[in-house]
């Protein structure tokens, strides 16, 4: 019975992240590997590269704050909202930006006491 209960869990969660249907929204959380003047293509979670278009309508989120395209760069995480796929390309609805990476943190060691 587990065995069922995760393999009716692993259809529901990940298999919409795996396959492209068309006629409905499409989440591709990923990392953003090129950014162009109306799309920008996404290094999916699992490795595969997509291109989506972004339009007029695109929501552009860093938190709650709207942003530009311009404010887009290479490595930046994202989340994306889409419709289309199959035959028809990835058309933004809605892109949510990550903060920034905090940077790695260095420190000096303690000085000896003598």
């Amino acid at each position: 019975m587990k065995q069922f209960a995760l393999a009716v869990l692993f259809a529901y969660v990940v298999m919409p992240f795996v396959s492209a249907h068309e006629g409905h929204d499409h989440k591709i959380m990923g990392t953003l590997s090129a950014v162009h003047e109306n799309s920008v293509e996404v290094k999916a979670t699992d490795g595969k590269q997509t291109t989506i278009t972004l339009n007029d309508k695109t929501k552009l989120l860093r938190g709650t704050m709207a942003v530009k395209v311009a404010d887009l760069k290479a490595g930046d995480r994202v989340v994306v909202t889409a419709t289309g796929g199959g035959k028809d390309p990835f058309v933004a609805k809605e892109i949510k930006v990550g903060g920034a990476m905090a940077a790695k943190a260095t420190t000096k060691p303690a000085a000896a006491k003598k």
